[in-house]
């Protein structure tokens, strides 16, 4: 008997621009007025997000870029590295002399590092641990090295809200446990006495929430459908009610071209199709 084929979850009608702008106004609306997000560099996608949230419903959103923290003005998080980032040095020499890194730990101080943080992962497995820093072989050995974790471990720590991005949904991505930690996820935090953990997961085919600590099928993009998620999720999703992510409001669509005049959206490197199986 032949395996039942699977229809792909994007096609031509579904270009690679508007799966990326869903996206963007997926994580804009997560974000709220005062707040202070962090995320990595070169994230045009977060960065436009933040932008948009900005310009619809809250003005008052901080952008932190390494140590420094911007209000944002253009879609253009490689210039912000390279023209603001490379003072870092200065801003660690000033919290070490002053004792201020104290403050930076600290959730309720007005320096925190951040109230939201995104991070992605070569995993994330189904408790919501990431993992940047390599896959193992069969033998147990790292075959593959990633980036390394740098900061992120701390800063998932500190952060109030922990926000999950992949840029595919795979099952070599989405994994019942991931091979090292980077961020900890439910269970890991709360083996370590601490509270919570990360509260979404998107990716370009779903958003995925946490329910006791475990992830779930909060709702499937339009483009794709529910049976082919769960095919591409490397653990069991429970079953439940799951709703079509809304689409662009006329508003969004309108601040974005405001937010994004050049186009620079359109060169984000997304699976739109999830990626390969």
């Amino acid at each position: 008997m032949s395996e039942k084929r699977v229809a792909p979850a994007s096609g031509p009608t579904t270009p690679p621009r508007d799966v990326v702008r869903l996206l963007t106004c997926v994580v804009a609306r997560e974000l709220r007025d005062g707040e202070v997000v962090a995320f990595g560099l070169n994230a045009e996608l977060l960065l436009a997000a933040a932008l948009l949230a900005q310009r619809l419903h809250a003005p008052n959103l901080r952008i932190r870029h390494g140590l420094r923290i911007e209000r944002g003005h253009e879609l253009s998080p490689s210039a912000w590295t390279e023209e603001r980032a490379s003072r870092s040095h200065e801003v660690i020499e000033y919290l070490e002399a002053h004792d201020a890194i104290l403050d930076v730990a600290n959730r309720s101080s007005p320096m925190r590092f951040c109230d939201v943080f995104f991070v992605g992962g070569m995993q994330i497995d189904r408790e919501g641990s990431a993992n940047l820093i390599g896959i193992r072989g069969k033998d147990g050995r790292m075959t593959i090295r990633g980036p390394g974790s740098i900061g992120t471990t701390s800063i998932g720590t500190l952060a109030r809200h922990v926000i999950l991005f992949s840029d595919e949904h795979t099952t070599r991505r989405l994994v019942e446990t991931v091979d090292y930690v980077s961020v900890p996820g439910w269970r890991r935090r709360a083996a370590a006495g601490l509270e919570g953990g990360p509260s979404l997961c998107i990716t370009p085919l779903a958003v995925l929430d946490f329910a006791d600590g475990r992830m779930r099928l909060r709702s499937v993009h339009a483009h794709a459908t529910e049976e082919d998620v769960r095919r591409r999720t490397g653990f069991p999703l429970p079953p439940g009610p799951v709703r079509t992510t809304p689409p662009p409001t006329p508003a969004e669509v309108e601040a974005l071209s405001v937010v994004d005049p050049k186009g620079r959206l359109d060169t984000v490197d997304l699976c739109r199709d999830g990626g390969p199986r």
